[in-house]
């Protein structure tokens, strides 16, 4: 998924990933309770001077912000056609109201300024380093645990998949509104539901195997350093800016 952004020796990707998975929380939850435009898109300048900051390639960030930009366009679809306000314009006999676009044009900023952070301070460290902080954050463990295990085989079975495709692109089968093609879309699913719980059935005997009770035992510990001060300190007050704004 993201692992292309932890490699890196930027500032951002030294940082603590306890400070960084609390603050990834912090910035959605100051920007995602903004109502105006001002607020918002200092979140999403802040957003940007971070992909500045960690030195990730703004081509590769835009990849990303269009996975979330496809459903926002749903939104600039409906929203301002149904969102009650002034009409702006007459189109075919639809209303588009001014509110809906600023509201929609609200939703849009936000939801990128939070994707750039949670980018930036999240996908820059490892998964191991993620679970390892949420253990430190005192979240319960067994969400952890699951957690860390739904992320690691849903790559596993997105592999899977992927695999599969590809064998039957490689014997000609094409999507059709067919009775074929469902069948084959069934076939696929079942599969995957077969693979899942084979995977799953192995990684249980194989945990039991190496004494597994219930705990995952952490061997390193993070180190709060100079340089993580600094960063927190830098980082509340971008948040307080947001506020204040």
């Amino acid at each position: 998924m993201f692992n292309e952004y932890i490699k890196g020796s930027s500032f951002i990707h030294k940082f603590d990933p306890r400070i960084k998975v609390l603050y990834a929380l912090l910035f959605s939850i100051v920007i995602a309770l903004q109502n105006e435009l001002a607020p918002s898109l200092i979140g999403l300048l802040i957003g940007i001077v971070l992909v500045i900051i960690a030195q990730i390639k703004f081509r590769e960030i835009i990849n990303r912000l269009l996975i979330v930009d496809e459903f926002i366009l749903l939104l600039w679809v409906v929203l301002p056609l149904t969102y009650p306000g002034e009409p702006l314009v007459k189109i075919l006999g639809l209303k588009i109201s001014q509110q809906g676009i600023q509201f929609t044009l609200l939703l849009t900023i936000k939801a990128n300024g939070i994707m750039l952070i949670l980018i930036n301070l999240i996908a820059t460290s490892s998964i191991f380093d993620i679970v390892h902080s949420l253990l430190h954050l005192k979240i319960p463990e067994k969400l952890v645990f699951l957690f860390f295990l739904v992320y690691r085989y849903t790559l596993v079975l997105n592999d899977e998949y992927e695999k599969i495709m590809r064998a039957t692109k490689a014997r000609g089968f094409k999507l059709r509104n067919a009775i074929h093609t469902y069948r084959t879309i069934a076939y696929i699913v079942g599969s995957l539901l077969v693979k899942s719980y084979n995977r799953a059935e192995n990684l249980y005997r194989a945990m039991v195997c190496r004494g597994f009770a219930g705990k995952f035992w952490l061997i390193d510990h993070f180190k709060f350093r100079f340089i993580d001060l600094v960063g927190a300190i830098i980082l509340t007050i971008c948040n307080i800016v947001i506020i204040i704004a």
